[in-house]
């Protein structure tokens, strides 16, 4: 049960990244429509050029970082866990050539392991970063949003 359950977390970190790149080449297209858009609409004269700049800047540039730091967090980035004292932890499911650089090492440590422990602690890792993947795509996607808003609200103004 609890190997399904990691599998399953892993696939859904693995499906925030292709979330977030395809709402990302999906927002830089939708923007592009809208830059065409705002080319029919009439300037404002009475707008600071340096705010219109930092504003469309923002309003551009702000998401796309966002979709893009959904994601930098990989497995190593995850969040860390306590481990108690008496639990022996070998980390022989997510092996970290630094520490297990050999063949034996990675032997000996698989024969020390506790296979329950070792999947717990695994499942409870990739959770922690499903759940920093989920939140910061739901931020991006919120901040996609905001900025069509935004976008909206600047051409209903310019065409009244």
């Amino acid at each position: 049960m609890l190997r399904a359950s990691l599998a399953e977390a892993q696939a859904t970190v693995r499906s925030y990244d292709t979330k977030a790149q395809i709402v990302g080449i999906g927002y830089i297209f939708a923007l592009g429509v809208l830059g065409r858009f705002q080319e029919w609409m009439p300037e404002n004269p009475d707008m600071d050029p340096l705010i219109a700049t930092l504003v469309a800047w923002a309003v551009v540039i702000l998401p796309i970082l966002l979709f893009g730091y959904v994601l930098y967090p990989s497995r190593k980035m995850a969040p860390r866990l306590d481990t108690k004292p008496g639990a022996e932890l070998q980390q022989v499911m997510y092996v970290d050539p630094n520490k297990l650089g050999s063949v034996a090492d990675l032997k000996a440590a698989a024969e020390r392991s506790d296979p329950l422990t070792e999947v717990a602690f695994e499942l409870l890792k990739v959770s922690k970063l499903r759940e920093m993947k989920r939140r910061r795509f739901l931020r991006a996607l919120f901040a996609a949003a905001f900025c069509f808003i935004v976008i909206f609200f600047a051409h209903l103004q310019r065409s009244l």
